[in-house]
């Protein structure tokens, strides 16, 4: 089913049919610049801006047969679309997204813009309009029909054991534990790159580790309480990290980039390590599958 979401608004096309979806191509930004006194073009670094789309779209209560009752519903119907499609909420708000769901196509990110309806045919009972959704990223989400486009994997840890002796020079604390390690399977669907959100739940001592084996490795350089969330969001737009959704580098320089933090299609490993003395730590791998193409 099209839909629209953002923020605390999930808008249902309900009585608006789309009779024709337009998605542009890519638009590229370029640094080319002509080879000074001679023939030809000195190419630079391209950057692709995703093309905007552009619905047309219907909007009728053929099947109500009270004339006055139809028209009202239709004003009702039209002003509701519009009014998600304004989003107030969205565009205040600086770097936040929209979703738009298209139906056996897949999920775009962006924002809603530019509504109309064409109020020429009110009187025989129907609406016709146009909006366009204009796309944050070139990726398109794969739609798998669950409710959620979201997926999500989340790996434990146990407490650790006490070491059988004393392991010399004794570095001070003192800790008489062993890290330990749980390890869980999940499985990446789409046809490229994922970009993740990868939480971390205390309580964790510092140098705990979230490792996608033959991918990436989160390795945290403080301590996480009972009550703290470290989150490093690694998905375009946002390259964020927080603790309690604060601002807080908490990773250490021996971790994966930020903007590496990618699942690639396929089958896939996630392990937790560190010390965690009441074995309550754990760690949440957030992803949606992502395709090259519409």
């Amino acid at each position: 089913m099209w839909s629209l979401q953002y923020d605390n608004t999930a808008y249902s096309f309900d009585h608006v049919a789309v009779t024709s979806v337009g998605i542009g191509g890519k638009v590229y930004r370029v640094d080319d610049t002509p080879n000074p006194r001679s023939d030809g073009i000195a190419f630079g670094q391209d950057f692709a801006d995703p093309g905007d789309i552009e619905l047309e779209l219907v909007l009728t209560f053929q099947t109500v047969r009270n004339l006055g009752v139809q028209r009202a519903m239709l004003k009702e119907a039209a002003e509701s679309f519009l009014l998600a499609w304004d989003a107030p909420a969205l565009r205040s708000t600086p770097g936040a997204l929209g979703d738009l769901i298209i139906p056996a196509v897949g999920l775009f990110e962006g924002r809603p813009r530019r509504a109309e309806w064409d109020w020429s045919t009110f009187g025989l009972g129907y609406l016709i309009g146009k909006a366009t959704f204009i796309r944050a990223f070139p990726e398109t989400y794969v739609l798998d029909g669950s409710e959620s486009p979201w997926h999500d994997v989340e790996v434990g840890i146990v407490a650790p054991v006490g070491r059988s002796g004393w392991v010399f020079p004794l570095v001070f604390p003192i800790q008489n534990l062993e890290p330990d390690v749980r390890s869980t399977w999940f499985e990446v669907a789409g046809d490229t790159d994922a970009s993740c959100i990868v939480s971390v739940y205390g309580p964790l001592q510092a140098g705990a580790e979230v490792e996608i084996a033959s991918g990436f490795k989160l390795v945290t350089k403080r301590d996480l309480a009972y009550d703290e969330v470290a989150v490093a969001d690694a998905r375009p737009g946002r390259m964020t990290l927080t603790v309690n959704g604060e601002p807080s580098n908490f990773i250490a320089p021996t971790s994966t980039r930020l903007a590496e933090l990618k699942l690639t299609p396929g089958p896939h490993q996630v392990s937790l390590r560190g010390i965690s003395p009441q074995g309550t730590a754990r760690a949440r791998i957030e992803w949606r599958d992502t395709k090259a193409g519409i």
